[in-house]
């Protein structure tokens, strides 16, 4: 069912892998859904850079770099809640409905991993 209004001004379109965050080494991530107790999971490639893609913002779902496969494993492997909105297309060009996602868990970033403190 789409939204009536259009997504956030700040949504992120993903048209290449040069859009997404960058690094790919080892990341700690303290992941909460609501008000269960945090949970760190340690991140990388693909995994880390779409989870901190949504903590910067609501992201479109279609891409060419195809995050919504990642999208998908971080919510089934880790529990990460993602939630996608959907949006009316322009009717008059023929285009459909789209989706966008938004980050529901509560995400921070921890040290690197093998990083002393």
């Amino acid at each position: 069912m789409a939204n009536e209004q259009k997504p956030p001004k700040n949504t992120q379109r993903i048209m290449c892998v040069a859009d997404l965050p960058q690094a790919r080494s080892e990341r700690r991530f303290e992941i909460q859904n609501g008000s269960e107790k945090p949970s760190v999971f340690t991140l990388k490639d693909r995994k880390r850079q779409i989870t901190e893609l949504l903590l910067n913002g609501p992201v479109y779902c279609a891409s060419p770099v195809r995050i919504s496969d990642v999208v998908h494993i971080l919510k089934r492997e880790i529990g990460l809640e993602v939630e996608t909105r959907f949006y009316p297309g322009d009717k008059a060009t023929g285009a459909g409905d789209y989706g966008v996602y938004f980050l529901n868990s509560k995400v921070r970033l921890l040290d690197t991993v093998g990083v002393a403190a």
